[in-house]
């Protein structure tokens, strides 16, 4: 099911893109992402970690413990104001790691960003 959400987020935010970019279509986006190169990057390492951070506030009495991001996907198109992460990401709860996805966007203008899923990792 989350996993099902995400998915549909990602096609909604594909879609309202592709009616606001000239020339670009939801068909020639949908599918369109690369790796992230450098994935030690201390910014991509400090999105990962925000992600934890985010997640814990929701449910603070599980809480995750950050290790690092280990892999992660962005749009091939590049958005003027907005930038999408699809972060891999380990953390442990009681001593025990899993990994986990995390969707987020940052607002470019002004850094503002917002988690849009954090799931685990079922890959």
């Amino acid at each position: 099911m989350a996993n099902r959400l995400l998915h549909t987020t990602v096609a909604i935010v594909v879609v309202c893109v592709a009616a606001t970019v000239p020339g670009a279509t939801a068909y020639g986006l949908i599918g369109r992402w690369r790796h992230i190169q450098n994935i030690s990057d201390p910014h991509i390492q400090e999105l990962g970690q925000w992600a934890v951070m985010e997640i814990n506030k929701v449910s603070p009495s599980s809480l995750l413990m950050f290790s690092k991001v280990t892999s992660g996907l962005e749009p091939a198109f590049h958005f003027r104001k907005m930038k999408y992460r699809l972060l891999h990401i380990d953390a442990s709860r009681c001593g025990v790691m899993h990994s986990y996805k995390a969707l987020l966007i940052i607002e470019q203008a002004n850094n503002m960003r917002k988690l849009l899923s954090f799931e685990g990792d079922r890959s």
